[in-house]
């Protein structure tokens, strides 16, 4: 009698997942008052954005050893500068979109400027250490986790609706904010989940190059008003293009990949 019960990475993803999660919230929450406290202005950093990376570090001090089985393997590096290309491209692409939108809303551009005190040569700088910080946790802790148990696409799904919970302000924002930026982090999960395989190091790279350059770009167009009706609607058109164009790009190159494989799999039984 053939057994159903799941494997063993399936079964024991579930408390490091839930773990993480909580302490991400919980650490987030935090960040957000000693900010206050501080008196240190948002302009600066963000301290939230360190919550995912917090919670990531508490999911392995607390679980240890017991991760490195439920963690993915390498990828070939010719296979990871292969897909930064291909994540450059679609930041661009993105970039592009997400100004026409606007441009299409009678939106102003914002152009580069300071944020507040903080010139502008140093908002990028600022703006790579944030995104570094939470994808320590999206991409490098929970992708990785629910990878076992469920397919990559319901994994980055889930990923991108979690990220965009976690950023419970624009839930004060009205209905089509709250629509939009889920959209938008659903769409970016989607395309960030299967741009960025392999390890933990190697998958934690390529999401942070998308977020900062996705982060950059809604900054210099939108400045402070990325989270108005016009600004989310932009950003969610922008997301959902660039993953559907990127997605529909995988799909054929794994069709091809396929008819590749049988035609040289029939080429051997001929052969033999």
């Amino acid at each position: 009698m053939t057994s159903t019960a799941p494997a063993p990475a399936a079964r024991a993803f579930l408390a490091p997942t839930l773990t993480f999660v909580l302490a991400t919230f919980v650490a987030s929450g935090a960040m957000l008052l000693l900010q206050q406290v501080s008196g240190l202005g948002t302009d600066v950093l963000p301290l939230v954005q360190l919550g995912p990376a917090i919670g990531a570090g508490v999911t392995s001090a607390v679980f240890r050893g017991r991760l490195s089985p439920l963690l993915p393997d390498a990828v070939p590096r010719r296979q990871v500068v292969a897909h930064l290309v291909l994540a450059f491209a679609a930041c661009l692409l993105y970039g592009g979109v997400l100004v026409a939108a606007l441009l299409a809303q009678g939106v102003r551009l914002e152009g580069a400027h300071a944020a507040g005190a903080v010139p502008f040569a140093l908002v990028p700088l600022l703006l790579l250490v944030g995104a570094a910080g939470e994808e320590i946790g999206w991409r490098g802790t929970l992708q990785p986790l629910l990878e076992n148990r469920f397919s990559l696409l319901v994994a980055s799904i889930v990923t991108g609706l979690v990220w965009g919970v976690w950023h419970v302000q624009v839930f004060t924002a009205g209905p089509v904010v709250i629509v939009g930026f889920l959209l938008a982090t659903v769409a970016l999960s989607v395309l960030v989940g299967h741009f960025g395989r392999g390890t933990v190091r190697q998958r934690v790279a390529l999401a942070t190059l998308v977020h900062w350059l996705v982060n950059l770009a809604l900054l210099v167009t939108l400045g402070d008003r990325h989270s108005t009706p016009e600004g989310t609607v932009a950003n969610a058109t922008a997301a959902i293009v660039t993953a559907a164009v990127f997605m529909a790009m995988f799909a054929a190159a794994q069709r091809k990949r396929g008819k590749s494989a049988l035609v040289a799999r029939r080429t051997q039984d001929v052969a033999a």
